[in-house]
């Protein structure tokens, strides 16, 4: 664990690396995280979100922090990045269930909805393209009804490619470039 996870520094906070990639930052006093995580916050107020790729949980100490009485599920594969993010950046939030698993298998068999839905998921800096899918943005649509869905995207020659493809099946509202990031508000 401590070759491929450790806590550096990005910007002044503590932030959580895997294999050298930021994947969270701290939450932590008054300062709280700017850049594609800030970006990534609702436009409404949600009551529940579902967090696809949760990674050391910034967004979810964001959400928590905005909407004290948010029901939010953070879905990540990684069990050892999220023990890690549990014991190092307080990812034992009491309005968060945390699942193990494979994001798309969650989504497919998820029967319930959300008002808020974030898509973050990468392996590093690769883009899990599934999420950009055709039967994936389906079920996004139809689980967030009329919430909003929020896609993490990485700048690239690919974005509008991405871009055009999320705007088959949802109504895209928004799209900030953030550095290298670029973040997608979407409504069904």
């Amino acid at each position: 664990m401590a070759n491929r996870l450790r806590v550096g520094e990005d910007e002044g906070r503590r932030a959580l690396l895997v294999d050298g990639v930021i994947v969270s930052v701290a939450v932590e006093g008054n300062h709280p995280p700017t850049g594609y995580w800030a970006a990534m916050l609702p436009e409404g107020s949600p009551r529940t979100a579902l967090l696809l790729g949760l990674g050391g949980g910034t967004l979810a100490h964001l959400l928590d922090r905005r909407y004290p009485r948010i029901q939010m599920v953070g879905v990540d594969c990684d069990e050892e990045l999220v023990c890690f993010a549990q014991q190092q950046f307080g990812l034992d939030l009491p309005n968060l269930k945390v699942v193990i698993g494979d994001a798309f298998q969650y989504l497919d068999a998820c029967d319930r909805p959300f008002d808020f839905i974030a898509v973050d998921l990468f392996a590093g800096y690769d883009f899990q393209r599934g999420s950009i899918a055709k039967p994936f943005l389906r079920k996004l649509k139809a689980i967030a009804g009329r919430g909003e869905v929020v896609f993490n995207l990485f700048k690239d020659r690919r974005t509008e490619q991405h871009l055009n493809r999320i705007r088959q099946i949802l109504r895209v509202c928004r799209v900030d470039e953030v550095g290298k990031n670029v973040v997608v508000h979407c409504r069904g």
